[in-house]
């Protein structure tokens, strides 16, 4: 058996035996093996209108204060659904014209800023290879970085055609991961996001969103919603008692890092999806509405607005709408 072909049928056993907790880490240290590389990321965006939100990241043998360290540093970068980049990042930028295929970034030779040089050689990044998915899985796109140190090993063109190769599984993986254990996950307890001191998010798991957009049903990211920052910034223990979740927020290397848990008696049994669907179909959008908002099918939202119906036991928005404490009255389908 060759060796990407050994690698590929790696990847699928490791998805289908591990955790998700760990699921990222022993996916990447498997990859090391043939790919070498001193740190890596991966991270998915969620989209929301017009944007593109990280909804995840996994950060391997990098600090997380990286996250807040770039934005300082880069300002403002916004990944629009029709896949143009604003960004002083020429990687970043080169690898969503070109999804669906990996890109090599010799730092030195594209980057002539002084400030993104040196935040570069802060984190020891002297080569980047990324790639990002060309298609939506779960609503998401997946971002994949791996990062060397030094500048006489660069990424050459057997690790592009690797990564080319072996990604696109390595992500339909992580999708059978999630898959295997979505029971368990939109049960838990406890679901993080980090953002920024003023409130821009640098990531939310998808049920931490779909659990603000039950609490605050017109929210939308990137923004963290006034009310919330408000009352962190109005209480020494920063935190929020709402309907529907109770957050708690400490601040870490200029990093805000919120934990949201679900407040007894409003769990319902929907999945993160259901729920960021149900909201959307509550506030009276039309089939064609919500899919267009989640980057979905038609379809696809029809299905899992039966799902949603059928435990939440409501026949029509109006139903749904109480059920979810929205308020409004809408004709019923």
């Amino acid at each position: 058996m060759d060796t990407h072909s050994r690698l590929i049928l790696d990847i699928y056993d490791i998805a289908q035996e591990t955790a998700p907790t760990t699921c990222n880490e022993e996916l990447l240290r498997r990859f090391k093996h043939d790919l070498a590389f001193e740190s890596a990321m991966i991270g998915d965006v969620g989209v929301f209108g017009d944007r593109l939100v990280p909804t995840g990241i996994y950060l391997n043998n990098t600090p997380t204060e990286r996250i807040s360290d770039r934005q300082r540093t880069l300002g403002e970068e916004i990944i629009l659904v029709n896949g143009s980049v604003q960004s002083r990042d020429p990687a970043l930028s080169a690898t969503f014209r070109n999804r669906g295929r990996s890109v090599a970034t010799d730092i030195a030779q594209a980057i002539d800023d002084p400030k993104v040089l040196a935040y570069c050689r802060r984190y020891e990044t002297a080569h980047s290879l990324t790639y990002v998915s060309d298609r939506l899985l779960g609503g998401r796109l997946t971002a994949i970085s791996f990062w060397r140190t030094q500048r006489r090993q660069a990424f050459r063109g057997t690790a592009e055609r690797l990564a080319n190769l072996v990604l696109p599984h390595l992500i339909q993986a992580r999708q059978i991961n999630t898959r295997l254990h979505s029971a368990r996950l939109h049960m838990q307890t406890t679901v993080t996001l980090l953002s920024s001191r003023e409130g821009r998010l640098y990531y939310a798991a998808d049920e931490a969103i779909a659990l603000m957009q039950e609490e605050w049903p017109e929210w939308s990211p990137p923004f963290l919603p006034g009310p919330l920052m408000a009352a962190f910034r109005s209480r020494s223990t920063m935190d929020y008692a709402g309907q529907r979740v109770y957050m708690r927020a400490k601040v870490e290397h200029a990093v805000l890092t919120v934990s949201l848990t679900r407040q007894t008696g409003s769990s319902n049994g929907l999945t993160a999806a259901e729920r960021r669907c149900a909201v959307l179909a509550a506030q009276g959008l039309q089939y064609k509405e919500i899919a267009n908002r989640l980057l979905v099918s038609p379809s696809t939202v029809r299905n899992q607005l039966s799902s949603v119906y059928r435990k939440l036991n409501v026949r029509n928005k109006t139903g749904l709408a109480h059920v979810l404490d929205l308020g409004g009255h809408f004709t019923p389908e």
